[in-house]
């Protein structure tokens, strides 16, 4: 009886090592690394000390959108580089070398993080748009010839392609304090850009088109978030102006999707004055806003969404959960959207990842992630299994979530990476290309080799390390 007992002890003990070990080749299997190439091998870093704000690189913020796209076959990165120059770099997919410009006549003079650099592609007409160096100042814009996009297997790729540094969106004046702008493509061509208007706790929202037919950007449009209608009060004290910190706006479909929380001010900006979950819709290329339930909540350039507007809030989140701004979103096509957000649990003094839905009716639904991490970006297919990419500890995770055969919860879990992938700042995705043909493109700059500290109040650099995209398959 004893050796029977132990031979079926042994039995279930290799049972179960196997399952791990099958597991684990499961999970090892199931996202293939097709690729990482390097950018950039001297990458900007800040030393750490006085001058620096809020993180050691501009490269790799969760309000870039975006710093890497493709177009008609190639990839694009913008970034700056150990030189203070901003640059943009582009490679033929699959396999090319990247080819970089590095534009001299504009040079990055602060260790703020902030003042990132993005692209966006104009569909209609190929010209390749650049923004960069932002934090309440004026715009920095520069666009390149019509067609650099559309052919570019004939196009000599360097400065001459491109014209100088404007502080204009030509006849459109945009204000004199822009942080955080954001291009992303309309379904009929243009081009689109939202920026957050004077300062933080203090802006407006600002939404631009740009017609590739007309070569030009739309008047008329500019502000649709007001940034002082409303008082907001907490703990007895009272706020009378805010700012929208977006997670994304894009579109799915013909509709683009808009979500945010806010950030009051009360004696002074402070992330602990962020509250609650907004959401609001156009059908009409930013022209119309609604709410979730489909009423029309604001004009863009006439009537203003604001803290009152009805239905806005579609997640009461307060002061003390400790929301983080700039989160992530994704969109499809029925109307349905996801939102992931990083905030404490109501009790909990640990933040985590809470996902927020959207329904393709209209309902909305929450559940809390087993994880979290810093604030990540957010994929999905068609047959709704969504992929949150992150990084925490200088160290780069993917996570994937399962839906339910009625989709009222999804099964999360990490995603087992094929090697160890070290980041700081903060993980961007190429969206067109895993929308193309679902491959995860990651743009990452490397934790520097050593850190650098200062007590020096002007900025210093740090030590140099690569930007890498690393492209993965499931």
């Amino acid at each position: 009886m004893r050796t029977n007992s132990t031979s079926l002890a042994r039995t279930l003990i290799l049972w179960s090592l196997g399952a791990v070990f099958f597991n684990s080749f499961i999970q090892a299997s199931e996202l293939e690394l097709i690729r990482k190439t390097t950018v950039e091998e001297n990458a900007l870093t800040f030393a750490i000390g006085p001058a620096a704000s809020f993180a050691i690189t501009v490269n790799g913020r969760t309000h870039q959108q975006d710093a890497l796209t493709t177009y008609r076959g190639y990839q694009y990165a913008t970034y700056v580089d150990s030189d203070r120059c901003f640059c943009i770099g582009r490679r033929k997919l699959p396999s090319g070398s990247w080819e970089v410009i590095s534009f001299k006549d504009h040079k990055f003079k602060s260790n703020d993080s902030h003042n990132t650099a993005v692209i966006g592609i104009c569909d209609r007409d190929g010209t390749i748009h650049l923004a960069f160096d932002h934090h309440a100042s004026q715009l920095n814009y520069r666009v390149s010839k019509i067609g650099a996009a559309h052919q570019p297997d004939s196009v000599k790729w360097n400065a001459d392609l491109f014209g100088g540094v404007t502080h204009t969106l030509g006849a459109v004046i945009p204000d004199q304090r822009v942080t955080y702008p954001r291009f992303f493509s309309a379904p009929n061509g243009n081009l689109m850009l939202y920026y957050r208007a004077v300062t933080s706790g203090n802006g407006d929202g600002m939404i631009e088109e740009y017609d590739g037919e007309k070569h030009g950007w739309t008047p008329g449009l500019g502000k649709f978030i007001a940034r002082d209608i409303g008082i907001f009060t907490e703990r007895g004290r009272t706020s009378p102006c805010r700012c929208p910190y977006m997670n994304s706006l894009s579109f799915a479909g013909e509709r683009l999707h808009a979500s945010w929380v806010w950030r009051d001010r009360f004696e002074k900006t402070n992330p602990a004055n962020q509250h609650d979950l907004c959401y609001a819709y156009s059908d009409d290329y930013g022209r119309t806003w609604c709410n979730s339930a489909g009423k029309i909540i604001g004009r863009t350039g006439q009537k203003y969404i604001h803290l009152d507007s009805p239905g806005l809030i579609v997640v009461p989140i307060p002061p003390e959960a400790r929301v983080a701004n700039q989160n992530t979103h994704y969109a499809y096509d029925d109307g349905s959207i996801h939102i992931v957000m990083r905030h404490r649990a109501k009790g909990c003094y640990e933040s985590r990842y809470h996902h927020y839905w959207r329904s393709q009716t209209g309902a909305w639904r929450q559940e809390i992630l087993p994880f979290t991490g810093k604030r990540p970006k957010l994929v999905g297919t068609e047959d709704r299994m969504l992929v949150l990419v992150y990084n925490d500890d200088g160290e780069l995770f993917i996570a994937k979530g399962l839906p339910d055969s009625r989709q009222t919860r999804w099964r999360w879990s990490q995603v087992k990476l094929p090697e160890a992938h070290s980041i700081c700042g903060e993980a961007l995705v190429d969206l067109p290309r895993w929308e193309a043909e679902n491959v995860l493109s990651v743009y990452s700059q490397e934790e520097p080799s050593r850190l650098i500290r200062t007590e020096r109040p002007e900025p210093v650099d740090g030590f140099p390390s690569a930007l890498n995209v690393v492209d993965y398959r499931f």
